[in-house]
C-alpha cells in the first residue's frame, strides 16, 4: 500500500458517486464548506460543495439514464502526508467531460476533499 492509495481511492467514489447520483456518499466525501470553483467566460464562479450535491440528488443521474461509468485518472500528487490532488477527468452531459482537480486534506485520520476545481471540456463528435 502507498501513501497514494487513500487519496486515489477517495477520487475513485467520487467518480462513483456522482455518476450514481448518491448525495449522501458526496457529502461524506466532500467538506460541507468546500468550496468548488471553475472560470466562466472571464469571471470566477465559485459555490459550495453543499449546494452542488443538492443539484446532483435532484436530477436523474448517469446511471439512472443508462450511461456506464466513465472516468480516468489523470495525476496524483501528495503534497505531505495529510495533503494531496488528484486530476481526474469524466463524463458529464453528451458531447462534454468534467476535467476536476481535487485538493485533499487528511483531517482526523479521514480524507476528505475540501476544494475542487474544474473545467467543462467539449468532446469531438466522430461524424
Amino acid at each position: 500500500m502507498t501513501e497514494m492509495d487513500a487519496p486515489i481511492a477517495l477520487a475513485d467514489a467520487y467518480a462513483r458517486a456522482f455518476h450514481a447520483g448518491d448525495a449522501d456518499r458526496l457529502r461524506a466525501i466532500f467538506l460541507p464548506e468546500c468550496k468548488l470553483q471553475f472560470v466562466d467566460g472571464d469571471a470566477l464562479r465559485c459555490f459550495e460543495a453543499r449546494d452542488w450535491i443538492d443539484l446532483v440528488a435532484s436530477r436523474p443521474s448517469q446511471a439512472a439514464q443508462g450511461r456506464a461509468l466513465d472516468y480516468r485518472l489523470v495525476s496524483a500528487h501528495m503534497a505531505g502526508p495529510h495533503c494531496a490532488a488528484v486530476a481526474l477527468e469524466m463524463a458529464a452531459e453528451p458531447g462534454s467531460r468534467f476535467s476536476d482537480v481535487l485538493h485533499l486534506l487528511r483531517i482526523g485520520g479521514v480524507w476528505k476533499i475540501v476544494a475542487k476545481s474544474f473545467a467543462v471540456l467539449p468532446v469531438a463528435v466522430a461524424s
